[in-house]
């Protein structure tokens, strides 16, 4: 038998979550860049909701008893895998991981691959609970890939605008012509 079960990886889950809240909140606090502070501060509610609903998952699953998956499952072996390899399900310290972000672009990056691992965390739950509770994992795999879409409307105004003050210098900009 395995070391989880679906209640286990609902635990699991929450820790990926409050960890995302903790590194939204401080990369909201820690960012110049207005339109990046407000969706970093928008995104540390979404997870702190996403915490509250895997809270009630892990609370329902566990009063089901239900049964651990058999160890020799190719899907619990990913799962496995995905557990040791993405960095929000291990103690760390978020506030600190956002400190060493050196820019906004940086930051979105860092947060792009947490979010991207979630989404295949949850899709691999999802295939683990009861149907009644697939539902909810989905929504929440749909509003993780927002976020995704998200950062990735962010990252490229902020990097187009850059793009835009360099092009604008004189002497920088058409260096290359």
């Amino acid at each position: 038998m395995l070391p989880f079960s679906p209640s286990e990886l609902a635990k699991i889950a929450m820790k990926i979550e409050e960890n995302g809240m903790a590194f939204y909140e401080a990369l909201a606090e820690k960012t110049k860049e207005k339109e990046a502070g407000e969706l970093f501060s928008f995104m540390a509610k979404e997870e702190k909701q996403h915490l509250e609903t895997f809270k009630g998952m892990a609370e329902k699953l566990a009063s089901l008893g239900m049964p651990e998956p058999h160890e020799d499952d190719e899907h619990v072996n990913y799962i496995r895998e995905l557990i040791d390899n993405i960095i929000f399900t291990k103690d760390l310290d978020p506030a600190a991981l956002a400190e060493k972000t050196s820019s906004p672009v940086e930051a979105i990056d860092l947060a792009l691959g947490f979010e991207k691992d979630s989404v295949i965390f949850y899709i691999q739950f999802k295939k683990l609970v009861p149907e009644e509770e697939q539902f909810a994992v989905q929504g929440l795999v749909d509003e993780e890939n927002h976020h995704i879409n998200r950062l990735l409307v962010l990252k490229r105004a902020i990097t187009s605008s850059s793009e835009d003050f360099y092009r604008s210098q004189p002497g920088i900009g058409d260096a290359e012509k």
